[in-house]
C-alpha cells in the first residue's frame, strides 16, 4: 500500500530514461514523508504487444498496490492511455483518487474535467511548489484545496479551479532524484551495462520566450526563459558523473541559448573546472554565433538540434517561427566543420503552406542533408491544444480516418478511437483540416526518411526531377502504393524494410540515364546500411566477412569488400557525380 502512485509512460527500465518532471514531484512528496512510489509502463507485460492485455495488467499491478491516489503524467501519445486506466481502475475502486497532470492535461483541464467524471483532479502548471499542499490536503493531512494554484476540481458537481497563475519554481532549488524511486525497482548498475556509453538527460532550464503558432511549450512555461545557474548545472554533472559514471549529457531546454551570456557562463565554469564529459543541446539558429559555437564545443558540447520547421520565408512569418533562413546552411556547415553532430527539425501541411511554399521546404531539407547533417526529420503539421494555430482553426478541425499519419504509430489508438472522435477539444492533435496540401502529402516524413537512409541514391534521384520535389514525392507515393497502405503501426519501418524495392518501384517509372548504375548505388547502400544497424558480430561475419568491432574502429572501406567492389562503386560515383557512403 501507497499513499501515492505516480503512472509514467518510461518505455525502458533505465535510470537515463526516467521522467524527470514526475521523478521531481515524486522526490518532494518523500521528503515530505507522504510515502510515494512509481509504477512505469515498460514494468508491465504486454506493453507495446496487446493493448488490453497490458491494460488489464496495468489496473491489476494498480489495485495490488492499493494506493490512496493514482497520479498519471501526459503528453499527447498517451493521454488516451492514461485516460483509460483511470477509468478502469475506477470502475473497481471508485474511491481512488485520480489526479492528472503534465502538459497535455494541463492545457485540456478545463475541457477533460467536464467531459470524463472518472478525472478527479487535474493539476496544471509546473508542479513543484504545489505537490505537497496538494497531497496533504487530499489526503486529509492539512492545508486547503482551494489555496493550491492552478488545480481544476469539482464543488457540489460543479467544476471549479483556483487561481491559474502558477508560481514558477525556483530551478536552483530542485532536489536530485529520491533513490528509492528506482533502485526498488531495478538495479542503477545492472541497466547501465545495457547501454555501453550512457546518456543522462539533465534538465539545465525551461522555457521559450518564442511565440511560434504550432507550439504549446510558450503556453505551459509562459513565455519565459530560464536557466540554472552555472553551479546548479556543475553540481548536477557531478552527481550523476561520481555516482554512476556517466560522462555523457542531454541538457534538456526547448531554446537552450536564448541568453547567450548565461551560457557562455556555463561553458566558462565547464572549461575552469576540467569537467570531462560531453554534452549536446536543442536551440534556435537565431540563438547562436560561430563565437558561441566555438566555447560550447570546448566546453564539451558534441551536438546540437535545432528546429527550422519550414524553408519558406512566407511560412516563417506566418508561422511566427522567423527565422533568417539565409542564416541556416552557413550555421549548419560551420557547425559541421567543427565536428559536430548536427540535426535539424522540419514541418509541413501548413493550413496556409502551399506548394511553392512546400519545394522551398524541401529544398533546404534535401540540400542540408547533402551538406552531411547527421539527422534531419519532417513531421507533420498537428493542432495540438492551447496553440494559436488550433485556436485559430479549431472550429473547422474533422476527424478523417484517410489521415493516417496523425495516428499511424500511436499505440492504443484504435482501441481508444471512440473517446478521440468524441472528444476533440482534448485530442485535437488527432483531428485535420481539410485541405487538399495536407491529405495529399501526409507522408512526406517518409520521403526525408528514405533520403536520410540512402542518401547517395536519393541525391543522385533527386536530381533527375530538377528542383520539382513534389512531383518526387508524388512517384515516390503513387507507385509505392501497395507498401505504404499496408495496415502496419509506422509507415518509416517499412521505408526502413523495403527500401532497395521502393526506389526500384520509382525508377521504373523514369526514363533517365545511368539507372542501372543508380540501381547498384542502392543496393549497395541497402547492405551498408544493414551493417550499420547491425550490433551482431556473427550476423555481420557471416554476411560481410568483418566483425562489429572492425567497424567501431573506423578502419575504412577498402577492409570491408573486396577491391573489385569498391573500385566499382568509385567507378559509378564518378561516373554519377555523387558521394559514395563510407569513403567521405
Amino acid at each position: 500500500m501507497t499513499d501515492v502512485l505516480f503512472i509514467n509512460p518510461t518505455q525502458q527500465l533505465l535510470l537515463t530514461k526516467e521522467v524527470n518532471g514526475t521523478m521531481l514531484l515524486a522526490t518532494k512528496l518523500l521528503q515530505a514523508n507522504i510515502p510515494t512510489k512509481i509504477l512505469r509502463f515498460c514494468q508491465i507485460e504486454g506493453y507495446n504487444e496487446d493493448y488490453e492485455t497490458f491494460i488489464r495488467n496495468m489496473t491489476e499491478k494498480i489495485l495490488q498496490i492499493d494506493p490512496k491516489c493514482v497520479s498519471f503524467y501526459t503528453l499527447w501519445p498517451n493521454y488516451h492511455i492514461m485516460l483509460r486506466i483511470a477509468r478502469e481502475v475506477k470502475k473497481v475502486r471508485p474511491e481512488i483518487v485520480t489526479v492528472f497532470g503534465g502538459p497535455q492535461a494541463s492545457a485540456t483541464a478545463d475541457e477533460a474535467m467536464h467531459a470524463l467524471e472518472y478525472i478527479d483532479y487535474v493539476c496544471t502548471g509546473e508542479g513543484e511548489n504545489t505537490v505537497v499542499p496538494f497531497f496533504r490536503a487530499v489526503l486529509g493531512l492539512g492545508g486547503d484545496l482551494s489555496e493550491v494554484k492552478g488545480l481544476y476540481y469539482r464543488v457540489n458537481g460543479q467544476v471549479v479551479h483556483n487561481d491559474l497563475n502558477v508560481p514558477l519554481v525556483d530551478l536552483n532549488a530542485l532536489p536530485h532524484w529520491d533513490e528509492r524511486l528506482y533502485e526498488n525497482d531495478y538495479s542503477v548498475a545492472e541497466t547501465l551495462k545495457k547501454t555501453s556509453d550512457p546518456t543522462m538527460p539533465i534538465d539545465v532550464g525551461r522555457g521559450c520566450p518564442y511565440n511560434c503558432t504550432f507550439c504549446s511549450t510558450s503556453y505551459f512555461f509562459c513565455r519565459t526563459y530560464r536557466l540554472k545557474s552555472p553551479d546548479a548545472i556543475l553540481n548536477d554533472i557531478h552527481y550523476y558523473t561520481e555516482k554512476y559514471g556517466i560522462q555523457k549529457f542531454v541538457f534538456s531546454h526547448d531554446a537552450f541559448t536564448v541568453n547567450n551570456t548565461l551560457v557562455e557562463a556555463v561553458c566558462d565554469r565547464l572549461i575552469e573546472n576540467n569537467v570531462n564529459i560531453t554534452w549536446e543541446c536543442a536551440t534556435r539558429i537565431n540563438c547562436i554565433t560561430e563565437e558561441l559555437v566555438l566555447k560550447m564545443i570546448k566546453a564539451g558540447m558534441t551536438a546540437i538540434e535545432m528546429g527550422i520547421e519550414t524553408g519558406s520565408e512566407r511560412m516563417q512569418k506566418i508561422s511566427k517561427k522567423n527565422l533568417d533562413l539565409s542564416k541556416v546552411k552557413p550555421m549548419v556547415d560551420f557547425c559541421l566543420k567543427q565536428g559536430l553532430k548536427v540535426s535539424l527539425f522540419f514541418m509541413h501541411a501548413f493550413p496556409e503552406e502551399t506548394e511553392q511554399d512546400l519545394n522551398e521546404t524541401l529544398e533546404l531539407v534535401f540540400s542540408v542533408l547533402d551538406m552531411g547533417v547527421h539527422y534531419a526529420n519532417m513531421s507533420y503539421c498537428a493542432f495540438n491544444p492551447k496553440t494559436e494555430l488550433t485556436a485559430k482553426y479549431f472550429d473547422r478541425l474533422v476527424y478523417d480516418p484517410r489521415i493516417k499519419i496523425l495516428s499511424r504509430d500511436v499505440w492504443g489508438y484504435q482501441e481508444e478511437v471512440e473517446v478521440i472522435k468524441s472528444n476533440k477539444a482534448i485530442f485535437s492533435s488527432f483531428y485535420h483540416l481539410d485541405t487538399p496540401m495536407r491529405y495529399e502529402f501526409q507522408y512526406l516524413g517518409a520521403l526525408v526518411f528514405l533520403y536520410r537512409r540512402m542518401p547517395n541514391t536519393m541525391r543522385y534521384l533527386r536530381q533527375y526531377y530538377n528542383g520539382d520535389y513534389l512531383r518526387l514525392y508524388r512517384d515516390f507515393y503513387n507507385r509505392n502504393l501497395s507498401i505504404f497502405d499496408q495496415e502496419m503501426d509506422d509507415i518509416v519501418e517499412a521505408v526502413k524494410k523495403q527500401p532497395v524495392q521502393i526506389v526500384e518501384n520509382v525508377l521504373q517509372g523514369l526514363d533517365m540515364p545511368n539507372r542501372d548504375a543508380l540501381r547498384a548505388v542502392c543496393e549497395y547502400e541497402c547492405d551498408w546500411r544493414t551493417v550499420l544497424d547491425s550490433r551482431e558480430d556473427t550476423f555481420i561475419r557471416k554476411t560481410y566477412g568483418f566483425a562489429y568491432a572492425d567497424l567501431k574502429n573506423k578502419k575504412t572501406l577498402e577492409n570491408f569488400v573486396p577491391a573489385q567492389t569498391t573500385m566499382l562503386m568509385q567507378k559509378i560515383g564518378g561516373k554519377m557525380g555523387i558521394r559514395i557512403l563510407g569513403q567521405r
